[in-house]
């Protein structure tokens, strides 16, 4: 039975562990599908674990090269016209490697030719897969990479993009809260930025907004901070609550990021669960807090 998706928001279907790790397309579009997901998430690590080292040879953390995307990605012979996906790149989160130490995957949007080789790496992926992303996620990374660094590098991958496929993806940042954007002061700080620097791709770049993460580094000031965000740098959200479904029981104000999520166009929506069992669950809760009735969130008179 399909699932009824709220008039103007699209959801994405999570990169769920029932998934194989890489593979192709239409295995997470025949999960993706039933629900009325607009988009699937397909992953675009570096080499991520000690499976991923020993089919490729490579290190944790490296870049793939051409024969490691061929390995760990599935080319499917017939893709559906309405089929779209999301390529999530690489987190930067810390990572085990085979000798029991912790190794994180450098962001290092301060070098061009990082960004090049950052640039051929997605499109290798995509040409395995079949067809380009409508969407590429991206990491801010640690405090070297300045916010023209990042949009440098945002705007490097659209034009990559243009000459390889004359298609532009639409390009987002997700902030984290232990990476160089974290605040919502940061991330206006940026948008304002990027409308300085790249003016032109103001409509293909934005902010994914994630409630999670901006309360784990708001705390108690997080419905200020969540009004500091520029609603025009908003493309996408995350909901989840520390990667489980998100409840009304939370202490983070769902009705507020809601009404903020509700002020969106077309809303783009990624339950960030990794379950495909809580998957319908997660996008009921999204769908029930979007038809709510709207909160008011002003200040008490004086």
């Amino acid at each position: 039975m399909t699932e009824t998706i709220m008039p103007g928001a699209e959801y994405i279907y999570p990169n769920v562990t029932e998934a194989t790790q890489r593979g192709g397309l239409l295995e997470r579009w025949r999960l993706a599908e039933p629900l009325g997901c607009r988009y699937i998430e397909i992953p675009a690590d570096f080499i991520k674990n000690q499976t991923e080292v020993e089919r490729t040879g490579q290190d944790i953390g490296s870049m793939l090269n051409r024969s490691s995307v061929e390995l760990l990605y599935d080319r499917d012979t017939t893709l559906p016209g309405a089929l779209r996906y999301l390529l999530h790149t690489e987190p930067a989160i810390p990572r085990r490697t085979p000798h029991g130490r912790q190794a994180t995957a450098s962001l290092r949007w301060r070098d061009p030719d990082w960004v090049a080789a950052f640039g051929d790496m997605l499109l290798e992926i995509e040409d395995v897969l079949g067809i380009p992303p409508e969407i590429i996620e991206i990491h801010p990374g640690d405090r070297k990479n300045t916010h023209a660094d990042i949009i440098a590098g945002m705007h490097a991958l659209i034009v990559t993009h243009w000459n390889a496929f004359g298609a532009e993806p639409l390009v987002l940042l997700e902030h984290h809260k232990d990476q160089g954007i974290s605040t919502a002061s940061q991330m206006r700080m940026f948008w304002a930025t990027l409308n300085d620097l790249h003016p032109e791709i103001a409509g293909l770049a934005g902010i994914v907004l994630d409630p999670w993460h901006l309360h784990a580094a708001a705390k108690e000031e997080f419905p200020g901070s969540l009004g500091e965000v520029p609603p025009d740098a908003l493309q996408a959200f995350h909901i989840h609550s520390d990667l489980r479904p998100p409840s009304v029981a939370d202490s983070l104000p769902w009705p507020q990021v809601f009404e903020t999520i509700g002020g969106v166009k077309t809303p783009r929506i990624k339950p960030v669960v990794y379950q495909k069992s809580r998957v319908p669950g997660a996008i009921a809760f999204c769908e029930e807090m979007l038809a709510a009735p709207r909160a008011v969130y002003a200040e008490p008179p004086a």
